[in-house]
């Protein structure tokens, strides 16, 4: 576990909508290497009301890991970032 933040933040995005770099806290983060990626879709719920996320672990260029997601789903679609990693030792 690491420090949860659960900030929405800007996603600058690839082609195919892999995430290359955020805005967080007005500080640009180039991300340097996705780690993990999951797509996590809630079967329990209607499809109309389903909550439908992209997580991603990435390590940026200065080496800090975060755990951030898109959320998808219906309605409004917007980057969270969820939090930040401690470092591996």
């Amino acid at each position: 576990m690491g420090e949860f933040i659960g900030d929405e933040i800007a996603v600058r995005c690839a082609a195919g909508g892999r995430p290359v770099s955020f805005t967080w806290s007005g500080a640009e983060y180039k991300i340097a290497e996705i780690e993990a990626m999951r797509r996590l879709i809630d079967h329990r719920k209607p499809w109309y009301r389903r909550r439908h996320r992209d997580s991603y672990v990435v390590r940026t260029e200065s080496g800090e890991a975060f755990r951030l997601y898109f959320n998808r789903g219906p309605g409004r679609k917007y980057w969270v970032l969820q939090e930040r990693l401690e470092p591996v030792s």
